[in-house]
């Protein structure tokens, strides 16, 4: 006669739970190798869109070390919740704790890489846009700089041809210094060459203004192509950003030309040399009037010079391809597709495995026998017999 009870096989001696796993597969194992066929595509694309060498060799290296992570992390699941959710759930604390950490650091990396392999082109063309956002706001920067020099050349003009004839009156007539009937002394000497070094400015600025104009227009008509190329999205990632690149490099000459020909550390520097003053030897009164005289110059100058930087203009640097770990700056941007990767890598192997877990615990709970009734104490501990019938 067949055993048909609940109890263990006489044979074996041992009774299989029935939360323990069985031949074939069980809606948990369906759900982790639907993760498992995910990841087969997910990580590979990744790893092709992060790398810049190309072949066939080189892409089935890359197809295996997808594959290869992608099984790895299946097995990890599975294996911490086909062995290790027993384990834990008689009492083995140290499987659980070691199941837990395990599917933690692989759905981690699972994570990230199947996150890459979803938003990658996504991530790199945002990072292009700000770097073009940036390339316009320098453009900006230089034409704003180019406008305020074309205008302080007249100011520079003016302040020239005063400072020269103060000079010339010095020397006629000493009428800065107000010492003596002229001649060329000391104040006039100091006059010339501040006039000098305010004509030296005005040549560059006259010398360098058709320069600055046909700079001015390559550079906004480069900022132009390297938008388009951007927004070229027939073409492949890696075609546009070798075109962007290139373009990215010619910005860099042009403006590295429009600063040769905006003087505006010269202007800079004769501004705080005419504001900082000048001395006449043995004449602390002349001293006095000359550097007064240069300060005003210097100030008038210096409210010319408000919309210049404070700071050299500098082209910024063309962007590195973005790398995994770059994709994480981007998660706000992307928050509803990581969201929906989290639940796969991570959430659904720990789900699973405290399910299983929880069912093996509450079977073994029901199979757990009931203690045997205490006999009741007649009140003599059992030194004499109850009645029969009792």
């Amino acid at each position: 006669m067949k055993n048909t009870s609940n109890q263990p096989d006489n044979k074996s001696g041992t009774q299989k739970l029935t939360h323990e796993s069985g031949p074939g597969m069980s809606l948990a194992h369906l759900a982790l190798f639907a993760t498992f066929i995910g990841n087969m595509f997910l990580i590979p694309m990744a790893l092709f869109a992060m790398t810049q060498a190309s072949g066939p060799l080189n892409n089935l290296k890359l197809l295996i070390v997808g594959l290869g992570a992608s099984a790895a992390a299946y097995a990890v699941n599975r294996f911490a919740v086909d062995r290790l959710a027993p384990l834990a759930a008689i009492g083995f604390k140290l499987a659980g704790a070691f199941a837990i950490t395990i599917i933690l650091i692989t759905g981690s990396a699972t994570f990230l890489g199947s996150l890459t392999g979803i938003i990658y082109g996504s991530v790199e063309v945002k990072t292009y846009q700000e770097n073009g956002l940036e390339l316009t706001q320098y453009i900006g920067s230089v034409n704003e700089a180019a406008l305020v020099a074309t205008r302080v050349a007249p100011a520079v003009q003016a302040i020239a041809d005063d400072i020269d004839r103060t000079a010339s009156c010095e020397v006629s007539n000493s009428c800065l210094s107000r010492r003596g009937n002229g001649g060329r002394g000391p104040m006039s000497i100091a006059l010339e060459a501040a006039a000098a070094k305010a004509y030296s400015i005005v040549e560059a600025l006259e010398a360098g203004a058709l320069d600055r104009s046909q700079l001015l227009d390559d550079l906004n008509r480069l900022n132009e192509r390297y938008n388009a190329e951007l927004a070229d999205t027939d073409q492949p990632m890696a075609q546009r950003r070798a075109a962007m690149q290139s373009i990215h490099a010619e910005i860099s000459q042009t403006a590295s030309a429009l600063s040769e020909a905006l003087p505006i550390s010269l202007i800079k520097g004769f501004a705080q040399e005419l504001r900082a003053g000048a001395s006449v030897r043995g004449n602390p009164s002349g001293s006095r009037i000359l550097s007064a005289y240069l300060r005003d110059h210097g100030k008038a100058l210096a409210d010319q010079l408000d919309g210049l930087p404070d700071a050299d203009l500098i082209a910024p640097n063309f962007p590195e391809r973005p790398g995994m770990l770059d994709v994480l700056g981007y998660l706000a941007d992307f928050a509803a597709i990581a969201a929906i990767v989290f639940v796969g890598e991570l959430c659904l192997p720990i789900t699973l495995y405290v399910m299983t877990w929880l069912m093996l615990v509450w079977e073994i709970e029901k199979r757990s026998k009931p203690r045997k009734a205490e006999p009741e104490d007649d009140g003599f501990g059992g030194l004499i017999d109850p009645p029969e019938g009792k």
